[in-house]
């Protein structure tokens, strides 16, 4: 009974988190301790594109420059708390350096900017799994400006391949026509890709040319916006999209009537003002590009609260591989809004498809084929010990707890008894591995997989040992913060070796997780706490 109550009020203060991080979202002024984490790579070359851009934004630089000495552990990593790397400790080490001087030092510290393309030239080679970017001859100019390189790459991740490349080369040609391809490109807000690192690269490329004062100005405003008050900058612009779908999908979840939660009803049209014109999503409306995980994970929130989106259901449809998969980045027509989503889709994704199978999922028997083709693909993923990959987050656990998530939803059908049959193998094989994957503390590893795991576990609560779910809910709560939040583990996957962390998503499993475990041994309906 002493751990109900400890659940209990777990449950509150992650609610009021949560609640608090969606009100800001709603209201256009998210803070750093409800957004993603910030980033030494990006806070240095943020930095560094604003001692570009120049006069107007000092202060601003001042502040970037102030965090990186702040945050200083020996070097720098690629995340808060990781060790350093060398890489990013030599950037971050000439760009304090560059700053330190008059306009001789600041002029020396740009022209070396060309050293810094390396590291950001391995962001398009094997940035993640399952995409093969071009080699590192084709990523050099001008052949990376061909078609047939530049389709290697989703479109949202060119601009910031191109600009290193633009940096990396003496050809006066391909300067010219790769400055030409980033001025095409840059967004109706004044970024690339609503992504800092895209962003600031592209500023000094196109500053090493000279000229464009305008563009350069709008791109540098659109990073002071991004700019957290302790002066650092993730490496992205934010999930709101992901994250409010989750929100409005589990809070959804202990409700009949959206006046029950204050907020809900205003994060539902928020969500539904937030989609593109062809029914997707991307991160952070309105002029981000497309994302099929994003929109699934919008049409799941949607959906969890009545609320049906034909036209995002259909894209989804549309955009299945052939193979029954779905991958995470469209290719598109437009510029957001206002776009046409397309094939190739970059990535197919296990932890894409399922979420997008959650999305499409019917209360019946009755399925549309492309459900059966999905689950199929799903299912043939598996590896003999039980595991699903993920692609957008570290390790096996992530993607076996939400594949677990969808089976339970599965109703039995005769016509389709074969897949019926691997569904319970599956479902056996992936219930052994979570359970002897748990660890001696009572987790999976980080927040997120913990209560993922837990909360997929519980919807075979009569099969699986009590003991699980105590132990398991005793590392979340260990594990939460005093405001609510919950120890982060930076293992979502932004590109190649840069991990961040989302607090309002890890709190949001673990709310899950705490949701079930109460329904289930309390015996009642869930208890929120409601603003």
């Amino acid at each position: 009974m002493e751990l109900i109550k400890q659940v209990q009020k777990a449950l509150d203060e992650a609610s009021n988190f949560v609640v608090e991080g969606v009100e800001q979202t709603l209201s256009g002024n998210l803070d750093e301790t409800h957004g993603v984490s910030p980033s030494s790579g990006a806070t240095a070359l943020a930095a560094l594109a604003l001692l570009a851009v120049g006069r107007g934004f000092e202060t601003e630089q001042q502040r970037g420059i102030l965090w990186l000495r702040q945050n200083r552990q020996g070097g720098w990593g690629k995340f808060p708390g990781d060790k350093p790397d060398k890489e990013i400790t030599k950037i971050v080490g000439m760009v304090l350096r560059g700053s330190q001087g008059g306009w001789k030092a600041k002029i020396q510290l740009l022209s070396q900017a060309r050293q810094f393309s390396d590291m950001i030239l391995s962001l398009g080679q094997r940035a993640v799994p399952g995409l093969d970017g071009p080699s590192p001859e084709e990523i050099l100019l001008p052949t990376i400006l061909e078609d047939r390189v530049l389709g290697k790459l989703p479109l949202y991740g060119r601009p910031v391949v191109v600009a290193a490349s633009l940096l990396a080369s003496d050809s006066q040609d391909g300067i010219r026509n790769g400055v030409q391809y980033l001025l095409d490109t840059q967004m109706p807000d004044g970024s690339w890709s609503e992504d800092i690192i895209a962003t600031s690269l592209s500023i000094l490329a196109i500053m090493r040319k000279g000229g464009y004062p305008e563009g350069m100005e709008k791109a540098g405003r659109w990073l002071v916006q991004k700019q957290y008050s302790s002066g650092g900058w993730p490496a992205f612009d934010q999930l709101k999209t992901w994250s409010m779908g989750w929100a409005v999908c589990i809070f959804g979840e202990t409700t009949q009537r959206l006046t029950d939660i204050p907020w809900l009803n205003q994060a539902v049209e928020w969500l539904k003002r937030g989609q593109n014109a062809d029914g997707s999503y991307g991160s952070t409306p309105p002029f981000t590009h497309p994302d099929l995980d994003d929109t699934a994970v919008a049409l799941i929130g949607l959906h969890q609260v009545g609320q049906e989106n034909p036209i995002g259901i259909n894209l989804m449809k549309q955009l299945q591989n052939p193979d029954g998969s779905w991958g995470t980045f469209p290719s598109f027509q437009g510029t957001p809004p206002h776009i046409s989503s397309e094939f190739p889709v970059y990535i197919p994704s296990v932890d894409v498809s399922i979420h997008v199978l959650e999305a499409l999922w019917r209360r019946s028997r009755s399925q549309d084929e492309g459900i059966w083709r999905g689950l199929n693909w799903v299912l043939s993923q598996q590896d003999q010990q039980g595991a699903f990959p993920a692609s957008w987050f570290e390790g096996p656990v992530y993607s076996t707890a939400q594949a677990l998530e969808l089976f339970s939803k599965w109703k039995f059908s005769w016509e389709r008894w074969n897949t019926a049959r691997r569904i319970l193998v599956a479902r056996q094989k992936g219930l052994k591995f979570l359970i002897q994957e748990q660890n001696q503390d009572g987790g999976w590893g980080s927040v997120v997989e913990t209560g993922l795991a837990l909360a997929g576990l519980l919807r075979y609560a009569k099969v699986v040992p009590r003991n699980v779910f105590d132990n398991g809910m005793k590392n979340l709560l260990e594990l939460q913060n005093s405001n609510g939040s919950f120890k982060p583990s930076y293992q979502g996957i932004y590109a190649k070796g840069w991990n961040y962390e989302e607090p309002i998503t890890t709190a949001l499993t673990a709310i899950r997780a705490l949701q079930r475990y109460e329904q289930i041994y309390k015996g009642s309906s869930l208890g929120i706490k409601r603003k």
